[in-house]
């Protein structure tokens, strides 16, 4: 049964039953990319897994109305949506690859990300590096549908559909960076993998680690928007600032504003 999503994306959008989006006339899209379940053996627990090249997930990006390509290009922001159907990854419940943002130029600062899930729920995993590579502090939230949830600055991140239903989510982020994936791909994915049974056990690869941190979204630094379907954010662009120019905003990054910690 497809699956109307205009009313949490705020663009016409339905989720078709091959677990593709259908889009509206009047939208336009950069482009459409999958990752095969192929591409997710090196991030998979399972260095034996034997994996075929079936869509593990679909990718949607830079998604506007017609005519909106101006206001995004001017305030260096990209719209995203991602479908990820429930799976299974050789005892893992499906996930993404995983990755890290670079910095802004001229800064020390990495981008941030803002997530929506509009249908199904996220399990996102978040893992905070130091300079040298240590990982220093890794939380875990489920966020449900109709939920936002912000990646702050320096946090790679993976997200899991641990549920047995198609994930849809949404991002806002900068623009023209490019994703930096060399840890979760030379480390066999994130710092934790969450099992099928949602059990939560360590990655080796990574050496000690810090205890995971179980936190409940809550950025509140977008209150003024959290009402609004997740594109409705441009006609409000200017809050969106801090994806694009984080140094100016690091009050905003502070944990204690984005998570409530269990």
């Amino acid at each position: 049964m497809s699956i109307d999503l205009t009313p949490r994306v705020g663009l016409p959008v339905t989720l078709l039953d091959n677990n593709k989006l259908e889009f509206g006339e009047e939208i336009d899209l950069d482009k459409m990319s999958e990752r095969s379940m192929a591409d997710l053996a090196v991030v998979a627990k399972d260095s034996n897994l034997t994996l075929g090249d079936e869509a593990a997930y679909s990718m949607y990006r830079n998604v506007h109305r017609k005519g909106d390509e101006q206001l995004l290009t001017s305030h260096n922001q990209r719209f995203d949506l991602t479908v990820i159907p429930a799976g299974n990854l050789g005892g893992e419940y499906i996930k993404t690859s995983g990755h890290y943002h670079p910095k802004k130029e001229g800064t020390e600062v990495e981008f941030p990300e803002l997530y929506y899930v509009v249908s199904g729920q996220a399990t996102y995993l978040m893992q905070k590096h130091s300079q040298s590579g240590v990982i220093e502090d890794v939380i875990l939230a489920r966020v449900k549908a109709g939920e936002a949830i912000m990646m702050p600055p320096s946090y790679g991140h993976v997200t899991i559909n641990e549920i047995g239903e198609t994930l849809v989510m949404a991002n806002w982020v900068e623009a023209n960076f490019s994703s930096i994936y060399g840890d979760f791909e030379q480390k066999r994915g994130g710092a934790y993998y969450v099992l099928n049974k949602q059990s939560v056990i360590i990655n080796k690869q990574y050496g000690d680690l810090p205890d995971l941190r179980e936190a409940q979204s809550n950025p509140v630094c977008l209150n003024e928007l959290k009402n609004l379907p997740i594109y409705e954010y441009s006609n409000e662009i200017e809050r969106l600032e801090l994806l694009a120019n984080p140094e100016k905003y690091s009050s905003d990054f502070d944990l204690s504003k984005l998570f409530i910690f269990i």
